[in-house]
């Protein structure tokens, strides 16, 4: 819901299709010994974590809005536990910094990558499914929502995790080309703007 969460996941995105279309241009124009996959690869990455991040400043500024006033209640926002010390913050200081602190504190180790953990996290600003209303949105089944979007965060797992090598003989990368990574930027793109839905 916050625009300004959306704008700034579009500014990131943006480095990651640079990435693809410096990639397509360099493969156009330079000798085939020339390899520019891990472009490719990078720019996968770049995407992947462009979208965790959005997932992150998404909840944070959902949940300072609900802590003020301007964004209804939920019952998972009531179970959101925070420290003593956030406590007596509050207590002595007021405001929702103290929030926002606990916030990123607590999710600063989490990875919103996997559907699940994207849908547990998005119950503590929505009593709605999270799925159901994306899967609305993009007029997809969720299921194929949430299988596309595993598939990509596999992918970028293999090459920040494994290199992107085939662990069976002859152990070669994986292959990976430009209609693939846009694909996949591209449904990155539409689960986080079908977030805008989720209330």
């Amino acid at each position: 819901m916050p625009a300004a969460e959306l704008a700034l996941f579009h500014s990131n995105l943006s480095f990651a299709r640079d990435m693809a279309a410096t990639a397509a241009a360099l493969a156009a124009h330079v000798s085939p010994v020339m390899n520019t996959d891990d472009l490719l690869r990078a720019a996968l990455v770049q995407g992947v974590s462009a979208f965790d991040h959005f997932v992150h400043e998404e909840l944070r500024a959902r949940m300072l809005r609900i802590q003020v006033g301007t964004y209804p209640r939920v019952s998972g926002f009531e179970r959101f536990r925070v420290s003593l010390q956030s406590v007596q913050q509050a207590l002595t200081a007021g405001g929702v910094g103290w929030l926002e602190a606990e916030v990123r504190e607590q999710h600063g180790y989490q990875s919103f990558q996997h559907p699940e953990k994207i849908a547990d996290a998005f119950r503590l600003v929505s009593n709605g499914e999270f799925w159901n209303a994306v899967g609305i949105a993009l007029a997809r089944p969720p299921a194929d929502v949430k299988r596309a979007l595993l598939l990509i965060v596999d992918r970028r797992n293999k090459i920040a995790h494994e290199a992107d090598t085939d662990p069976t003989p002859p152990r070669t990368r994986f292959p990976i080309n430009l209609l693939l990574v846009t694909e996949s930027l591209d449904l990155l793109d539409q689960i986080a703007s079908a977030t805008q839905l989720v209330l």
